[in-house]
């Protein structure tokens, strides 16, 4: 059951004319948050060109790389799309500030003759005009002028919301970056141990060879030139297998790049290296993180979507009060024309509603405690990861400096086997045993420096620093 009162349906022109000028001495735009700027949320995009440099050897650096994978992934673009409707519909909520103004007009044939225009009153000596043809035109104007708080809490809601969905973005963009770094990290590691792998298998080859000569002139056993045989057989294995590692991670670059496989194949990488500073203390990370990681500050603005709808529930208990008026043209044909207007205001409540308003308010209460505990629980998990990260940072920094002097002393160890050899003081299986060693510390070192770099890349991703210049910052790139 809902009540109506309409009062002031005189017509008073001159409070009719007034009613605009009050509306807009009543409306101010108040919103919460202000709306994020798109650019700035989203990213915009790279002004480098999507293009490769031309060259019979393209040579590429992770920015460049990275310049590629944020001009068109589709990542972004949803990411940019979802804003897109965030910022509709926030100007969707603002626009319920602002008086509504409706024109109809009609043209209606009747069976019958219908008087042209409402009966104001009855003047025998000026009876009413009929006619079967009614031309009616209006004008009306409509403005809530109290509502309880309703449209503040709308537009409070969608503001948060437009926040949340730039946060996203922001996110998007940050992980689209981290994976672009792994799958580039991924393919120089990948050449790295393709690289070892061939340098192993030229290395065994020549053993092979020199067992195979010393066996044709009676100097050495078969066994000799069988285990080199068998080694250089296990060689091309681990070769084989490392190209098939290097095939894939070259695809995957190639769709992150938006390029064709075969274009990624035949591209030049530039190394990267980790800065010589470190990332600083591990509690001023993590307050960093609490302040500027994407996904916290989504789910702050979902705590304060939540608020405003909580608050919007709240306004259905309250009445609501417009301001309404309206201008008719009444005719017939020539001569036959009557305009009447009204304004007015009007006041509406329901009194039973059969408990919808008691579910909006108990669901509405219910998101914001959602809400809240997923930003909670984001907050915890944000500093696991972290500490996951940084951890993971320490050990492969520590990886790197002792896999740097295995590689070293393996180095020297096959060099001395080799010289040994020839000189026929020393043992095959020593030296092919030594050429294996090295490759592995080879592999795990280029292993253990790709994954420094990507600790590295992760920590900044989860503080929410993850950008061009963070990566200028903290990695030393090739030309």
């Amino acid at each position: 059951m809902e009540v109506r009162s309409v009062v002031g349906t005189r017509t008073l022109r001159p409070a009719l004319l007034l009613v605009p000028a009050l509306v807009v001495a009543a409306w101010s735009p108040l919103p919460a948050l202000p709306p994020p700027d798109p650019a700035a949320a989203v990213g915009s995009r790279t002004s480098a060109s999507a293009d490769l440099p031309p060259g019979d050897t393209v040579r590429l650096t992770l920015q460049a790389a990275i310049d590629l994978a944020l001009s068109g992934h589709p990542s972004l673009l949803a990411a940019e799309a979802s804003f897109g409707r965030a910022a509709s519909e926030l100007r969707n909520a603002r626009a319920a500030r602002l008086p509504s103004v409706m024109g109809e007009a009609s043209l209606v044939r009747y069976q019958d003759p219908m008087v042209v225009a409402p009966l104001s009153g009855f003047d025998p000596l000026s009876p009413p005009v009929f006619d079967r043809t009614l031309v009616q035109g209006s004008v009306s104007f409509g403005y809530t002028l109290w509502d309880g708080g309703a449209r503040s809490a709308r537009v409070r809601r969608a503001t948060a919301l437009t926040g949340a969905a730039g946060s996203e973005a922001s996110a998007a963009r940050q992980a689209l970056i981290a994976r672009t770094i792994r799958a580039y990290l991924r393919v120089l590691t990948a050449r790295e141990v393709v690289a070892a792998n061939e340098a192993r298998i030229a290395a065994v080859a020549g053993e092979r060879d020199r067992a195979a000569k010393f066996l044709d002139q009676g100097r050495a056993p078969r066994v000799m030139f069988l285990r080199a045989e068998a080694a250089l057989a296990t060689a091309e294995a681990d070769a084989h297998e490392a190209r098939g590692e290097l095939l894939v991670a070259e695809r995957d670059l190639a769709r992150l790049l938006g390029r064709a496989p075969s274009e990624v194949e035949a591209l030049d990488l530039a190394a990267v290296r980790p800065a010589a500073h470190g990332m600083g203390d591990r509690d001023a990370i993590l307050a960093r993180a609490y302040e500027t990681n994407p996904d916290l500050a989504r789910l702050a603005m979902r705590v304060v979507a939540a608020e405003a709808a909580e608050a919007e529930a709240r306004s259905l208990w309250l009445p609501r009060v417009d301001a309404i008026g309206r201008f008719t043209e009444y005719a017939a044909g020539p001569g036959h024309e009557r305009a009447l207007w009204q304004g007015g205001v009007q006041l509406r409540y329901p009194f039973f509603t059969g408990g919808v308003r008691a579910a909006a308010g108990d669901r509405a209460h219910a998101e914001r405690r959602v809400a809240e505990a997923a930003l909670q629980l984001a907050r915890l998990e944000l500093a696991s990861a972290l500490d996951e990260a940084l951890a993971t940072l320490e050990s492969e920094r520590a990886r790197v400096a002792a896999l740097t002097a295995a590689v070293a002393h393996s180095e020297e160890v096959v060099a001395i086997e080799r010289l040994a050899l020839e000189a026929g003081a020393g043992v095959q299986s020593d030296y092919l045993s030594a050429e294996a060693e090295l490759l592995r510390s080879r592999a795990a070192l280029a292993a253990a420096r790709a994954a420094e770099i990507g600790a590295r890349v992760e920590v900044a991703r989860l503080v929410g620093e993850l950008d061009r210049g963070w990566i200028d910052t903290h990695l030393e790139t090739g030309s």
